[in-house]
């Protein structure tokens, strides 16, 4: 990170748990996240219709923030805290406050509009979602926001949090019985029905959020065997909700965890509560799959700080700025990335200019982030650079990007410098033609690696190409390198491939 890094940790203290997220950034040019921290509190378990914390979970809660706090005065991180649904429901709140400041922390109660808000936030800037619905599932309540055009228009929460429902609708019988489900469902139900402005219609697009979202995004790429251990920006489909709800109805909480790989032990008792509240507003939205968003409130707040004065602070072009902030991240941020991917670009502008290879303004996209992004390897080691460039981006994720573009994106810096392209395992993520794409993108990189790395880096690659009908001509400056020193690059060494893919030969001049 650039000198100028600075850290803040945020503080979320939900009805279920309390979590820490400490950032590392630059404001508006880079970050990271350098830790997540979780503690179970249940600061809302035992608060019955009164509305009243309990001493054992406000010193669970207490508890769990001290910690934090220590956490961030250690690490030189400056501490926004805040606290939803529970604190703000409860009547003893003032109280709870004031043993939270007793340990060091203030925090803020946020409203339900402004947690509905910070969540959408999230999806915006973690997902690029700019017209539909955000459901995030708490432990005290579920927010529920629209958006439009890329703004939050209106947002409310409701009383549909996992752990709120499960002690009111599913703690008298275990397994769970068929009539308490039925209640539950109509509650739900009826709860949701308040919010006629979520029925978008069939199709509709819906992101999730929040711990319950997570959790079944997991279980459900375990069952399938995803090929990704990334659960942003996965797709999980409501008729395969559906089922799993019916297997989590059919077993008793102590045999949940077990019986269904991916779900955290400490969730096993209110996750079925979460996931129908999850397929309730799936039906009631129109929406056949939910978008699943890995950031939350605490990202929605650091997207506020981090894009401090933009309103609305939204990133003007989200994955543009997810491929440069993860090649900043990773030392990839270099001139001679600069002029990989001018290179690429110039190559392939002059292929698709020809209407012979498939190659449009996706593919143009791709070729532009792998470009950028195919030296990030050399932070593990420069041997084999190109297979750690793909773990590091299938691992990180691309904001913004598909699973199946990441995987494109990815495999291209793969076999960026030697291999023969293919799929691989990452196949059904892929769309028909991809098979054929991934090579022809591989071919672009390597030549045009070859080409910035040969490069005088002052004065760029100077590229002239010309396609004939069985050469590619390329006219580099070349500056005081020679031409025996690009054509020892990768480009050359390598140019079988550019030769089988494109049936045409790389013919190679530089001007000294």
């Amino acid at each position: 990170m650039p000198p100028a890094a600075r850290r803040l940790g945020i503080i979320d203290l939900g009805s279920n748990s309390a979590r820490l997220l400490v950032a590392e950034y630059t404001p508006g040019h880079s970050f990271r996240f350098v830790a997540v921290l979780s503690r179970r509190v249940r600061l809302s378990e035992g608060m019955g219709a009164g509305n009243v914390l309990t001493a054992a979970a406000m010193a669970r809660a207490v508890d769990a923030l001290a910690r934090f706090r220590r956490y961030c005065e250690a690490h030189g991180a400056r501490i926004v805290a805040v606290a939803t649904a529970a604190a703000r429901d409860a009547v003893n709140c003032r109280e709870f406050l004031a043993q939270a400041r007793a340990a060091g922390v203030r925090l803020r109660v946020l409203s339900g509009e402004d947690e509905a808000q910070l969540g959408s936030l999230a999806v915006m800037n973690g997902l690029g979602m700019r017209d539909g619905i955000v459901l995030d599932v708490g432990g005290g309540s579920a927010e529920v926001s629209r958006l439009s055009r890329g703004r939050f228009v209106r947002g409310v929460a409701l009383p549909l949090g996992a752990v709120r429902l499960t002690e009111s609708h599913l703690s008298q019988a275990d397994p769970v019985r068929q009539v308490d489900a039925v209640r539950l469902e109509a509650h739900i139900g009826e709860t949701l029905d308040t919010v006629p402005w979520m029925r978008l219609g069939r199709g509709a697009r819906l992101a999730g959020v929040g711990g319950t979202v997570r959790a079944l995004a997991a279980i459900d790429r375990l069952d399938r065997g995803y090929p990704l251990e990334l659960s942003h920006g996965y797709e999980l489909e409501r008729s395969r909700l559906d089922r799993l709800i019916g297997r989590l109805r059919a077993l008793p909480v102590s045999k949940r965890a077990r019986a269904v790989p991916g779900l955290p032990s400490d969730r096993a008792d209110i996750i079925l509560a979460g996931a129908m509240v999850v397929a309730a507003a799936m039906r009631r939205g129109g929406a056949d799959r939910l978008w699943v968003c890995r950031d939350g409130l605490r990202e929605g707040i650091f997207y506020r700080e981090f894009l401090r004065p933009a309103r609305p602070p939204v990133f003007e072009n989200l994955r543009e700025f997810s491929v440069l902030n993860l090649a900043r991240r990773h030392g990839g941020d270099t001139p001679e990335a600069a002029r990989t991917a001018e290179a690429a670009l110039v190559l392939f502008d002059a292929l698709r200019a020809t209407g012979k290879f498939g190659l449009g303004a996706a593919e143009r996209e791709w070729l532009w982030a792998a470009a950028q992004l195919c030296a990030i390897g050399r932070a593990v080691d420069h041997m084999d650079e190109g297979r750690h460039a793909a773990y590091l981006i299938l691992n990180s994720g691309l904001p913004g990007y598909s699973h199946r573009e990441l995987a494109l994106v990815a495999l291209t810096c793969r076999f960026a410098s030697a291999g023969t392209p293919k799929l691989g395992a990452h196949d059904h993520l892929c769309a028909a033609g991809d098979a054929g794409r991934l090579p022809r993108l591989a071919a672009l990189l390597r030549v045009a690696a070859g080409l910035a790395s040969s490069a005088t880096p002052a004065s760029g690659p100077g590229l002239r190409v010309r396609v004939t009908a069985d050469s590619v001509r390329v006219e580099t400056q070349a500056g005081a390198h020679s031409r025996a020193v690009w054509q020892a690059s990768p480009a050359f060494v390598n140019d079988d491939l550019f030769a089988r893919v494109f049936g045409r030969a790389i013919e190679a001049r530089t001007e000294e």
